[in-house]
C-alpha cells in the first residue's frame, strides 16, 4: 500500500508543478499580447502625430516663402532708393527706407577684403554692423557668395529666385532678434548685397497655432494615459549640438539643431539613446518597458526619415517620435487576470484532489474482498485524474481566452478605456481601420480630408489585405499610392465639382498585392499623345515650375519591388493599376 501512496504524491505533485507552469506561461503570454497591442496602439499614434507634423511644416514652409517674397520686393524697393555705392549711403538713410518697406530693417553686405570674407558694412540695426565676418556661417556664407559671384544661388538649401535668396528662419547671428526671416538681394549693379529682414514671429505664431507642440498638447490632452511625447532630433540627440558665437562672445544654437525638436523629454532612462539609434537604424519601431518613480512605463520609439527628395526646396530634418505610456493598467489587469484564474485553477484541484482521495479510501477498504475491482477502479480513478487535469487546461484556455475578449470587447470599461478612447481618437472612422494595413489607413485618411477641402468625390475599397505581409515597405507604400491620388486629385480638380471623381482600390490576387487608382480624364486625352507618362518633367499642368515628379517615383518603386503598371482608359477616366509580388 505504501507504493500505491507514494505514486499519489509523485502525481500529487506533478499535478500541481503543470499548474505553476501553465499559469506562469499564460499569464506572460497575455502580458505578451497586451504589450503588444499598447505597443501597436503608441505606434500608430505616432504615425497620426508624423502625418499631422508633415501637414502643418507643409502649411509652415508656404508661409515662410510668401514672406521670402516680399523681402525680394522689399529689397527690390530699397535698390531704387540707394546709391549703388555703399560708401554714400548712411546707416540713418536705412532706417528711413526700412520704415518705408515695412520691414524690420536693411543691411547692406559687401566684401571685407580678407579673402572671399564677406561682412556687414552698413545697417539700419547697430547689432547687425557687429558682423565683420560671415565665412564660418556655412551654406549661409555659401549663398551670400554665389550671389555676388554668379547673382544667383544654387545651393539646394534655402528659397532661390532671380537674384535673391532666403534661408529658412534661424537665430540672428548678430542677437538683433529671437528669430528672424532674412533675404539678400544682389543683381550686380551696386557693390553690395541688400540683406532685408524682419522678425520671424508669423511664422512662429503660425506653427504655435497648428505646430508640432499644439499637435503634442492636443494629443495628450485627449489621451490621459500618455505621459509624454517628444520628437528627438535624428541628427544632435544624445550629441552636444553644434554651438555658434556672437561678435559680443554669447554662444547660441541654431533651432534646427536642438536635440529636442518639439515636445518634452523629461522622463528619461539610460537606454533611452541605444532605443532611439536602434529605431533608426532598423527602420521600425521599437518598445520597452521601463520603471519611473517606481511604475512601469511603456516607451515607444517611432523613426520618422526624411521623404526622398522629390522638391527643389527641402527643409525637413529626421526625428525620432517617443511616446511614453503607464504601464498600470495593464499591469493591473493582468494581475486581476492572474487572481481570478489562479482561484479557478485552485478549486478544480481541491476539487480533484478530494475526489481521488476519497477514491483511494474507497480502493483501500475493499481490497481484501476485490483486490481485481481494486486495481480497475483505481486505473479508472487515475485517469479520471489525468482527464480531470486535461479539462482544467482547457478550461484554464477558454478562461483565459473569454477575460481577454471581454477586455477588447469594452466590457472592462475601468481597464480599458484608454484604449477604447485611443482607438477612437486615433483612427476615427472605423471603416478606415478595417483596411488591414495601418500605413494605408493612415494615408486614406489624410486624402479624405483633402477630398473634403477640394470637392473632389473620393472612393476606397481595400480587400483581403488585412493581416497580410505585402512585402512593401510602409514608406514606400505611402509613396507609390500617395502619389498616384495626388495626381488624380490634380487631374479632378480640372473639372466642374460634380465631376471630380477619384476611385482607389486594393486587393489580393494569387500571391500579389494590386492596387489601381482611377480619375476622370479630358475627352482629347490618349495614351497614343502621351507616351512618356512616367518621363520625369512631364506633367499635363498648367502651372509654372510643376517638377514632374509623381509618376516617375512611383513608377521607379514599382519596379524596385519588381512590379508592373498598367495604364488604360475606360470611358472618360485613366486607371493605372499596379501589380506587385508579395514576398
Amino acid at each position: 500500500m505504501r507504493v500505491n501512496r507514494r505514486v499519489i504524491y509523485i502525481t500529487f505533485i506533478i499535478v500541481i508543478l503543470l499548474l505553476i507552469t501553465n499559469n506562469s506561461s499564460y499569464y506572460w503570454y497575455a502580458k505578451s499580447l497586451l504589450t503588444q497591442a499598447m505597443s501597436e496602439q503608441m505606434t500608430t499614434t505616432a504615425n497620426q502625430i508624423r502625418t499631422s507634423i508633415e501637414q502643418s511644416e507643409a502649411g509652415a514652409f508656404f508661409v515662410e516663402d510668401l514672406i521670402g517674397e516680399q523681402l525680394r520686393s522689399a529689397a527690390i524697393f530699397a535698390k531704387s532708393k540707394l546709391d549703388p555705392d555703399i560708401d554714400k549711403i548712411s546707416n540713418d538713410q536705412l532706417v528711413s527706407i526700412a520704415a518705408d518697406a515695412g520691414v524690420d530693417g536693411f543691411s547692406l553686405m559687401k566684401r571685407s577684403g580678407i579673402g572671399d570674407d564677406i561682412m556687414v558694412g552698413k545697417s539700419s540695426d547697430p547689432n547687425e554692423l557687429t558682423l565683420t565676418s560671415t565665412i564660418t556661417f556655412g551654406y549661409w556664407f555659401t549663398a551670400f557668395d554665389q550671389l555676388m559671384k554668379n547673382h544667383n544661388v544654387t545651393i539646394p538649401e534655402g528659397q532661390k529666385l532671380p537674384n535673391f535668396w532666403a534661408g529658412i528662419y534661424e537665430v540672428p547671428a548678430s542677437g538683433a532678434s529671437a528669430v528672424s526671416k532674412f533675404g539678400y538681394y544682389y543683381d550686380g549693379e551696386t557693390n553690395y548685397i541688400i540683406c532685408v529682414f524682419v522678425n520671424a514671429d508669423k511664422i512662429k505664431n503660425f506653427k504655435d497655432i497648428i505646430g508640432a507642440d499644439m499637435i503634442v498638447k492636443k494629443t495628450l490632452a485627449s489621451n490621459p494615459d500618455i505621459l509624454e511625447i517628444s520628437g528627438l532630433n535624428g541628427i544632435t540627440f544624445g550629441t552636444k549640438p553644434k554651438e555658434y558665437t556672437r561678435p559680443n562672445g554669447i554662444k547660441y544654437v541654431s533651432i534646427y539643431d536642438r536635440p529636442v525638436l518639439f515636445g518634452t523629454h523629461n522622463i528619461t532612462h539610460e537606454n533611452d539613446y541605444a532605443n532611439f539609434k536602434r529605431a533608426i537604424q532598423e527602420e521600425k519601431p521599437v518598445s520597452t518597458v521601463e520603471s519611473y518613480e517606481s511604475s512601469p512605463i511603456l516607451k515607444t520609439f517611432v523613426y520618422v526619415p526624411i521623404k526622398e527628395r522629390i522638391t527643389e526646396v527641402q527643409r525637413e530634418i529626421p526625428y525620432v517620435i517617443t511616446i511614453v505610456s503607464d504601464y498600470k493598467s495593464i499591469q493591473k489587469t493582468l494581475n486581476d487576470q492572474l487572481i481570478r484564474v489562479a482561484l479557478i485553477i485552485l478549486l478544480f484541484t481541491v476539487f480533484s484532489c478530494i475526489l481521488v482521495l476519497l477514491v483511494f479510501r474507497f480502493i483501500t477498504k475493499s481490497r481484501e474482498t476485490a483486490v481485481q475491482s481494486t486495481q480497475e477502479m483505481y486505473i479508472q480513478n487515475v485517469d479520471l485524474m489525468f482527464a480531470t487535469i486535461r479539462s482544467q487546461r482547457h478550461d484554464f484556455l477558454n478562461h483565459v481566452q473569454t477575460l481577454y475578449a471581454l477586455l477588447t470587447n469594452g466590457e472592462k470599461e475601468d481597464q480599458l478605456r484608454y484604449m477604447e478612447e485611443l482607438i477612437e481618437e486615433i483612427n476615427g472612422v472605423n471603416d478606415i481601420i478595417r483596411i488591414g494595413q495601418p500605413a494605408i489607413a493612415a494615408l486614406i485618411q489624410s486624402k479624405i480630408t483633402l477630398a473634403m477641402r477640394t470637392k473632389v468625390s473620393f472612393s476606397y475599397e481595400f480587400i483581403g489585405l488585412d493581416g497580410l505581409s505585402l512585402g512593401v515597405k510602409s514608406v514606400d507604400l505611402v509613396k507609390i499610392i500617395g502619389n498616384l491620388i495626388d495626381n488624380a486629385f490634380d487631374e479632378a480638380n480640372k473639372f466642374p465639382v460634380d465631376e471630380r471623381e477619384v476611385s482607389v482600390k486594393g486587393w489580393k490576387e494569387l500571391n500579389n498585392v494590386k492596387i489601381s487608382v482611377k480619375n476622370r480624364v479630358n475627352p482629347s486625352f490618349t495614351l497614343e499623345n502621351n507616351k512618356d507618362l512616367f518621363a520625369i518633367g512631364y506633367s499635363t499642368k498648367l502651372e509654372d515650375g510643376h517638377q514632374g515628379l509623381g509618376l516617375p517615383v512611383v513608377k521607379e518603386r514599382v519596379e524596385y519591388y519588381r512590379g508592373t503598371i498598367e495604364v488604360k482608359l475606360e470611358e472618360g477616366f485613366i486607371c493605372f493599376e499596379l501589380s506587385i509580388p508579395m514576398q
